[in-house]
């Protein structure tokens, strides 16, 4: 009984410690560029903000999904979620996307949660061209790709999508 209830509050401690604001760098996150003179604009993901930092130069500080969360006091469940929406104005084209946190599961310490995802919503001129798109699979035991990209360009209602499998 001992064993069992240090082992819980060690790892209540590491969760604690992962959920910092010092250690958001190894939280997934989404970036999102807007540039009036190419005509585009690029949401960029990345299940691991340090490995991404050095590939987005340049672009306005990330969104942190892990950061969206509304957690209990032990900070082990998921109360609620926020989400933040970013406007991008592109020529005649009017862009809104809404960032929100996929969570897989609602106890932080239970299957898949602690493998919270992104989600995006994007609207065209109030017009919504991508509807709560994940950029990883809600199961964490089928993920096999993500989305890494999305492009979309000023006059067009069609977004690319970029995916990649995951680096070993």
């Amino acid at each position: 009984m001992l064993r069992q209830n240090v082992v819980r509050i060690l790892v209540l401690i590491a969760l604690s410690v992962f959920l910092s604001d010092s250690t958001w760098a190894q939280a997934p996150a989404a970036s999102c560029s807007c540039n009036a003179k190419s005509r585009t604009l690029v949401i960029r993901y990345t299940p691991d903000l340090s490995e991404a930092k050095p590939q987005w130069p340049g672009e306005p500080r990330p969104i942190l999904f892990m950061s969206l969360l509304v957690l209990n006091k032990a900070q082990t469940i998921v109360r609620s979620t926020r989400s933040r929406t970013i406007s991008c104005q592109l020529n005649s084209d009017q862009f809104a996307i809404t960032f929100e946190p996929g969570v897989p599961n609602v106890d932080l310490l239970g299957r898949c949660g602690a493998e919270v995802t992104g989600v995006v919503t994007v609207k065209r001129n109030g017009t919504v061209i991508l509807k709560e798109q994940e950029f990883e699979n809600m199961n964490c035991h089928e993920r096999e790709r993500m989305l890494e990209r999305i492009t979309l360009r000023e006059g067009s209602s069609k977004p690319e999508l970029t995916y990649v499998g995951y680096k070993q």
